[in-house]
């Protein structure tokens, strides 16, 4: 095993550590984060689906009192983890999308991985004094003493995409790791099976990342539970060495397979590290039923390309737009009718009528040649419906 960190550190700190020591990865592949740059996304829906959004939206508006004045001049904190991020990318786009519905200011703070800058963003958002802060997959630790000064003025701060320890002044928007990991992993039990053989070993390699936070570590625990259930070797269980993030996934793919020739698949929870596992295979000559299963977390522009031409096979990925349009529904109940905001993430599928951030799969059969799919509930015509019946914006 490769270089980890001192369990000395406490976990917030390792976690820290961790993110900087992901971003120098990232940019030291120029190619990934040029083709993060120039994705979109885009969600999928048929007439049918906007039709029942649009009746389910308008439903909800009643029964959450109907017509209100709608809330003006309101200020949106957002401060990310890294706006190289695809994730992130994605929430941005959502919450200058809703934004300039209502004619909202919206603040973007990007760290960029650094955690240094992290406090210095959580401080200079708060004294801009917004009306609600997003932050995404920061620890309440990273985010210092800002956090309380939020508390104390009143100030909402929703915490998006990875779920981090807890804290009473953070609003838990995020997934908890258990749900993604659950569907990746029966998808990708049942691809092995089909690929190797009912009857063969099933092999899996795993490249966690537990340092990064409490749901990574949550979606390797449930790997772990999963493959004991389904007989399912985890023969390689590998902590990413962050700092050499690149040559590690590379030569662990390597090494994986000349010592497993018969693996029958990958897992991993680093987004970037699916198409080096792929190039890693490419480079051994594996091809057809030779080779592994190959996927892992989130979908990004490279994946995509890789997924069209039969190199990646599937990735889990999960319509976290859709939180950013919960996040500012509540908001506007709140300010509009004075209704405290839901802090429970069992919001997103038991406080509307549709079920909301639910993971899905994508793989060569649904990636299709624009736009990056997202599937699942129809946020977008559901919320638009119901606040062009509460405040005359949007439908």
């Amino acid at each position: 095993m490769l270089a980890q960190f001192s369990p000395g550190f406490p976990s917030s700190r390792r976690a820290r550590l961790a993110a900087s020591a992901m971003a120098a990865a990232l940019l030291a592949v120029p190619s990934l984060a040029a083709a993060q740059e120039a994705a979109t996304w885009e969600l999928q829906k048929t007439a049918d689906d906007v039709a029942a959004a649009t009746a389910a939206g308008a439903a909800d508006a009643a029964r959450d009192g109907g017509k209100a004045e709608a809330p003006t001049g309101k200020k949106i904190g957002l401060l990310l983890l890294s706006g190289q991020s695809p994730a992130n990318q994605r929430v941005v786009s959502a919450a200058e999308e809703i934004a300039g519905m209502f004619g909202y200011e919206v603040i973007v703070c990007d760290p960029n991985f650094d955690p240094q800058k992290v406090a210095q963003c959580a401080t200079s958002l708060v004294a801009q004094q917004p009306d609600a802060i997003m932050s995404t997959s920061q620890s309440a630790l990273a985010l210092g003493s800002s956090l309380n000064d939020a508390a104390e003025a009143g100030i909402p701060w929703f915490s998006l995409i990875a779920g981090v320890d807890p804290h009473p002044a953070l609003i838990p928007y995020g997934i908890t790791g258990r749900e993604i990991g659950a569907v990746y992993d029966a998808w990708l039990f049942d691809e092995i099976a089909e690929r190797k053989g009912a009857d063969a070993p099933h092999k899996v390699m795993a490249l966690g990342a537990p340092a990064l936070g409490l749901a990574l570590l949550a979606q390797q625990e449930q790997l772990l539970e999963d493959a004991k259930a389904a007989n399912v070797d985890v023969a390689v269980l590998h902590d990413l060495d962050l700092p050499n993030v690149v040559q590690d996934t590379l030569s662990t793919a390597k090494q994986t397979i000349t010592q497993h020739p018969d693996l029958g698949g990958t897992w991993t929870v680093c987004d970037f590290c699916v198409p080096l596992i792929a190039q890693a295979f490419d480079t051994e000559g594996l091809a057809g039923d030779a080779r592994p299963v190959v996927g892992g977390n989130y979908t990004m522009a490279q994946t995509a390309d890789l997924l069209r031409a039969g190199k990646v096979d599937g990735v889990v990925d999960v319509p976290f737009e859709a939180s950013v349009y919960i996040a500012f529904d509540q908001l506007l109940q709140k300010w509009a009718r004075e209704k405290d905001i839901n802090t429970d993430p069992a919001v997103f599928t038991e406080g509307y009528a549709l079920k909301f951030m639910e993971p899905y799969m994508v793989t060569k059969d649904n990636i299709g040649d624009g736009a990056i799919p997202i599937f699942g509930a129809d946020y977008e015509d559901y919320f638009h419906a119901k606040w062009k019946e509460e405040f005359g914006v949007g439908g």
